[in-house]
């Protein structure tokens, strides 16, 4: 079939050409978070993040839970950034009539968001439009030297993440299909699509410690988030293990499925993806338990390398993505 129109990334670069102005901005258009220098040693740092109903809410999520899921991924990139969100700001669109029992659930699992990751909700705009939209600004600060970027891995640097993967991917899958009731073993697959959470406490610890190289948030997939540490800090990345949860497992068997693709490319885990000082791992594990070692960083242009189902090869650079 002929491709008819752009996919999500390059339409982003065509905005990121059009509007990229001098001087630079301490972190580029590539990087989760936007930041704006307030003083010779501040940042303000801003996010905004949509949530479209038809895209972006899947089968029996609740309105209160989708209203939730919009802070969690602004939260998510602050988190990769090693940044406490101090406000928030929310733009709602919504489908006409209005009741007020959708605007109690909306309000409701915003609360619950906001309280969850000690940020305040400060103001927004509502407006009529044709799909559920949740448009989540957010803002907070940080010292100019201290800011986790994507593009400073180095030869040499572990690759660790702060969890598992692959649970949204197979829980939507059961959330999307026919079967009506799946066994209890299941239901963290389920409930890790309907209730993510950001990773801000592990994000927070990380920036502390001057020992993190690179740093991404997961939502659009473990493999693209892998290729953007590799293209914008210019290395091959190494895998020596896929971090595929168990219950991933057990679902892939049974679906006649690979696991590891299921943990590849999928999307909105909200886990984070660092490259991390070698010297410094051991440290790092202490205080954040969950970390796990998955690779190295070496010398080269772009390349993830792992193993996949029975055979190490090239991981390609896909996930989550509209217009695709």
């Amino acid at each position: 079939m002929a491709k008819t129109g752009l996919t999500e990334r390059e339409i982003i670069s065509v905005l990121t050409r059009r509007l990229d102005s001098k001087p630079r901005l301490p972190l580029g258009f590539d990087d989760d978070v936007a930041a704006f220098p307030i003083s010779r040693r501040g940042l303000v740092v801003l996010k905004t993040d949509m949530l479209v109903g038809h895209t972006d809410v899947p089968p029996d999520m609740t309105l209160g839970q989708a209203a939730r899921k919009a802070i969690v991924a602004t939260v998510s990139d602050f988190a990769a950034k090693g940044v406490q969100p101090k406000g928030l700001l929310i733009s709602l669109g919504l489908v006409p009539p209005v009741r007020l029992s959708t605007v109690n659930a909306i309000a409701s699992g915003l609360e619950k968001g906001a309280r969850e990751y000690d940020c305040r909700i400060v103001g927004g705009d509502t407006s009529e439009t044709d799909d559920l939209v949740i448009d989540c600004i957010g803002f907070g600060f940080s010292a100019a030297g201290r800011i986790l970027r994507r593009d400073g891995a180095k030869p040499g640097d572990i690759v660790a993440v702060t969890g598992d993967f692959g649970r949204t991917t197979a829980g939507l899958q059961i959330l999307l299909g026919k079967k009506n009731r799946w066994p209890h073993r299941f239901s963290k697959l389920i409930s890790s699509v309907l209730h993510p959470s950001a990773k801000l406490e592990a994000g927070l610890k990380l920036a502390e410690t001057g020992l993190v190289n690179a740093s991404i948030d997961s939502s659009d997939g473990l493999a693209w988030s892998l290729h953007e540490i590799t293209r914008l800090s210019k290395v091959n990345i190494v895998l020596e293990t896929i971090p595929v949860a168990p219950d991933v497992k057990m679902f892939a068997r049974e679906q006649g499925l690979v696991p590891e693709e299921l943990a590849l490319f999928g999307g909105e885990e909200y886990e984070l993806v660092l490259a991390i000082k070698k010297d410094g791992f051991a440290n790092l594990r202490r205080r954040i338990p969950s970390l796990q070692k998955i690779g190295s960083v070496t010398i080269g242009s772009g390349n993830v390398i792992g193993p996949v189902g029975s055979r190490f090869r090239k991981i390609e650079p896909r996930g989550y993505e509209h217009f695709s």
